[in-house]
């Protein structure tokens, strides 16, 4: 399909395409979804892995510390957070 357009309208089509990719990766207007039962915090932001495991992994940290730094990061489900700390 592409082979058929002038040059000049390829090189238009690329622009466009690459402003929008790059508007859209920088955030403007774009709002991620998420996935279903994605765990949030109070405020509704979604709670990242990496933040989790940064605190189970924390071998400083005890058990009870961990958890209030569960709770610290949003995550209220007492099940969970006991869930977390055996993986």
């Amino acid at each position: 399909m592409h082979g058929s357009l002038p040059s000049a309208v390829r090189a238009f089509l690329f622009v466009g395409t690459l402003a929008a990719s790059t508007a859209v990766s920088a955030g403007c207007g774009f709002a991620p979804r998420g996935f279903a039962n994605q765990v949030r915090d109070a405020d509704g932001r979604p709670i990242l892995l990496e933040n989790v495991a940064a605190i189970v992994d924390d071998a400083d940290l005890s058990d009870d510390q961990k958890r209030d730094a569960l709770r610290a990061l949003g995550v209220e489900d007492e099940t969970l957070i006991d869930a977390l700390l055996t993986l």
